[in-house]
């Protein structure tokens, strides 16, 4: 194992000076450092993506992995012969939520093009 006790100050230094900073933000002492507002975009953007993924992905799973209560329940309106209620099938789930995803990034965009 190599030990490297200048980088280990180096980075101990950084650090001691970011603390010094955040403590001196959050007691008022010094100004917030502002951020440039085409990166406030990017993490915006960066931020829905993230939700976007994470649900399309959920929904995904869902239609490769049906709820076997949901075909239970199925069966057993089709045994009593009862209309089952209506609700949208996990197709058609997906297919909304990649909708919605498009429309919410807008039109030009990979997500409004899948």
């Amino acid at each position: 194992m190599d030990f490297n006790v200048k980088r280990l100050a180096a980075d101990a230094g950084t650090f001691l000076s970011r603390a010094v900073q955040f403590t001196e933000e959050k007691l008022g002492q010094a100004e917030k450092t502002e951020l440039d507002a085409h990166l406030e975009n990017l993490l915006v953007r960066a931020e829905n993506t993230k939700q976007w993924t994470e649900k399309i992905m959920k929904q995904t799973e869902v239609l490769l992995q049906p709820n076997p209560n949901v075909r239970l329940e199925e069966f057993v309106y089709e045994k009593l012969e009862k209309k089952a209620p209506t609700r949208m099938n996990n197709h058609d789930l997906l297919g909304q939520s990649l909708l919605d995803a498009g429309n919410d990034f807008g039109p030009g965009t990979a997500y409004a093009a899948a």
